[in-house]
């Protein structure tokens, strides 16, 4: 059987197969089990800066999934933006009174902000396997009235392309649902 032959015939058996599928998001709680639930349904919720170099894109996906999944109002980024910066607040789990203070200040009910920990992009080499996106990030809820940080942390691996010729998974396809998932846990 010739070279052409056989890379026929494999051309053959694999054109039926489609693109890989994507995980599911692995939502882990993570810091004091007691943590109080906090619920962002119909809340006043401020989005603070999200680290990382995805961090402002991941920031405008979770006030997406805020309004569209949640039905919260929000904070307007610009007001969210003028606090951080006049105050030099950085937001940390670590220190609830400030947090409480920022709440305060900004009227909202709920602070939500994140740490993209990981991405890697879709990548593709024809002398290699191609490799899907991935996401990790850590989000953090902190309720005005609690005394508790609920941070979760959550994995995602995106899907593949069914073709090297279709549109390319991005940053955005993988971190949407992954942060739809963190912000639905407690």
């Amino acid at each position: 059987m010739t070279l052409g032959r056989l890379l026929f015939i494999g051309l053959v058996l694999t054109s039926g197969t489609s693109a890989c599928t994507s995980t599911s998001t692995t939502v882990t709680p993570i810091g004091s089990p007691g943590a109080a639930a906090v619920s962002l349904d119909g809340r006043k919720v401020a989005v603070l800066p999200f680290s990382g170099p995805s961090g402002p894109a991941a920031r405008q996906i979770a006030t997406r999934v805020l309004v569209q999944q949640h039905h919260a109002s929000l904070v307007p980024p610009s007001k969210v933006d003028t606090y951080t910066h006049d105050r030099g607040f950085t937001p940390t789990e670590y220190d609830v009174e400030a947090l409480r203070q920022a709440a305060n200040e900004l009227g909202a009910d709920v602070l939500v902000w994140g740490d993209i920990n990981q991405f890697t992009g879709y990548s593709f080499d024809r002398f290699a396997p191609a490799t899907p996106p991935y996401v990790d990030m850590t989000i953090h809820k902190f309720g005005a009235g609690g005394s508790t940080v609920g941070s979760v942390n959550a994995h995602k691996q995106g899907g593949l392309p069914a073709t090297i010729w279709s549109r390319q998974p991005t940053f955005d396809d993988v971190a949407e649902p992954a942060l739809a998932d963190a912000l639905n846990s407690p």
